[in-house]
């Protein structure tokens, strides 16, 4: 065995092993917070929970004002603060003059400027062409016959020979589109049939899939309580008959094993108490097998139905074709 092969076993052997790793999905819900991890591996892809509630902000106490005489002593009076303001830089003698010169500068007019002369071209002018008089035609060309029509020319639509089809016959015939234009339906009929053919597909896949669904460490806990006594009692016998024929139904279909699950009757209470938690266990080539399962068999069924309707539309035309006039006579 060569090494390529040996490589190539290696990596197939690590892409079975990684699909059948399962990914554990927890959640947990209970006293109005939820949180959902999601792990592949024993290692953690996704989590999020509810956050959790922020206590308002507390502000700042302010420091008491200080009143001792001391204080008051040490702060200057407004009367006695003198605030001298920076005075204010003279401008330089020589400077006066150049702010004359550049004032009268803008002052000024501008001179209008004299536009440029354009240059001056000069065009040739030809003569007027007087139109060429037509050939004379001579007596012996107005009496030559016309050519006959050659052989080779082909024949006009009125002698081409009848094919017993028309042109707008061949027109109004629906071309065939192929098998995946015709997946995607132009008309509600179509689109019908396609969901028709997507749902009766659609079970098989989802027995395989659940086959595969692993419920691990399932617990509940429900405390019923209501202001009434007697409608404590009422709704906890309703909620226990549910609960437990729910749970015995889907494990007949599911793989689940609840470590807790309890349901009370809470008669000191006025509030009903809920919490839950549970770990799903499922592996990527469950998941692949299914969508495979599911496409497999969506395109099995629409490939036969498409055959039946073409079936159906070729009888249907071969039944309303008219009869030939040897056949009627």
């Amino acid at each position: 065995m060569g090494t390529g092969a040996a490589i190539f076993l290696i990596i197939v052997f690590v892409l079975c092993v990684l699909l059948l790793l399962p990914v554990r999905i927890k959640g947990s819900f209970g006293d109005g917070k939820w949180a959902v991890t999601v792990y592949y591996a024993c290692i953690r892809v996704f989590r999020k929970s509810s956050e959790p509630e922020k206590p308002p902000d507390a502000q700042p106490d302010k420091p008491p004002a200080d009143t001792s005489e001391a204080a008051q002593e040490e702060k200057p009076e407004p009367d006695a603060v003198q605030t001298e303001s920076p005075a204010a830089p003279e401008a330089p003698a020589e400077t006066v003059p150049q702010a004359a010169e550049s004032a009268a500068e803008v002052s000024a007019p501008a001179e209008p400027q004299e536009p440029e002369p354009k240059p001056q071209v000069q065009t040739e002018e030809f003569p007027a062409q007087e139109p060429e008089a037509p050939p004379a035609v001579t007596a012996a060309e107005e009496t030559a016959p016309e050519p006959a029509a050659s052989a080779e020319e082909p024949e006009s639509d009125e002698t081409a020979p009848e094919t017993g089809e028309t042109a707008e016959q061949a027109e109004e015939k629906p071309k065939k589109r192929g098998f995946f234009k015709r997946i995607k339906p132009q008309s509600v009929h179509e689109a019908i049939g396609l969901a028709k053919d997507a749902l009766a597909s659609l079970s098989p896949a989802l027995k395989f899939l659940t086959r595969h669904f692993h419920f691990r460490h399932v617990k509940l806990y429900l405390a019923v309580a209501t202001d009434d006594p007697a409608k404590t009692g009422t709704l906890y016998g309703r909620i226990c008959a549910a609960a437990y024929n729910l749970l015995a139904a889907l494990q007949c279909w599911v793989d689940i094993e609840a470590d807790e699950f309890r349901i009370l009757a809470d008669f000191y209470n006025d509030s009903i108490t809920f919490r839950a938690s549970l770990e799903l266990r499922v592996s990527p080539a469950a998941l692949i097998l299914t969508v495979l399962i599911l496409g497999i068999r969506f395109l099995w069924r629409t490939w036969c139905r498409f055959r039946r309707e073409d079936k159906e539309a070729k009888r249907m035309e071969e039944e309303t074709r008219p009869l030939p006039d040897s056949a009627a006579a």
